[in-house]
């Protein structure tokens, strides 16, 4: 039996991916008043991950220091596509496209029973409020994450690198495999 090691993560994907296509997908991520600029760069950086086509950061007052979110995008920053708009101009971007929040709501379905829109936006809102109402009104349906522990609370761009990969699970079964 072969001994297993640590292998860099950036060699071993590589490996595994090698020959196939790169293309950017129909996966659009979007945020509502981002406090925090680390969030906004790992939302930059699932988009990397995933190769999402477009993030959108909706912001009236845009004023975080983009110092720290280039710190947490890292590579990302150069290959992802983002663009920080008011709610207007969101709503007019994505006026063709399905826009699932990420949100508890009345109507929310689970997320792991809920089939995603292949070309859809995932939409959640700030750390400490989620969406305004006048933003889910909009939306053409909301999905929740489960959570059986004590905490029934998620950082915001963990909760959505969950919805993300699970719109992947479900839109991209065999990269998703990676054998």
């Amino acid at each position: 039996m072969e001994k297993d090691t640590y292998e860099n993560s950036f060699n071993y994907f590589a490996k595994k991916i090698q020959g196939k296509k790169k293309e950017k997908n129909d996966l659009i991520l979007a945020a509502h008043e981002l406090k925090t600029p680390e969030n906004m760069g790992a939302i930059i950086r699932l988009a990397g991950n995933l190769n999402a086509a477009k993030v959108y950061f909706i912001h009236e007052n845009f004023v975080a220091k983009e110092s720290k979110l280039k710190r947490v995008a890292h590579s990302s920053l150069g290959k992802i596509d983002y663009e920080i708009l008011n709610k207007e101009e969101f709503w007019e971007r994505v006026k063709d496209i399905a826009v699932v929040s990420l949100e508890t709501t009345k109507l929310s379905t689970n997320l792991y029973q809920t089939n995603l829109p292949k070309n859809c936006v995932i939409l959640c809102g700030s750390e400490r409020f989620g969406l305004p109402n006048t933003m889910l009104e909009k939306c053409e349906q909301s999905v929740f994450i489960p959570m059986p522990g004590s905490t029934r609370s998620m950082n915001v761009s963990h909760a959505l690198a969950i919805a993300a990969f699970e719109w992947a699970r479900q839109h991209m079964p065999k990269i998703m495999e990676m054998e």
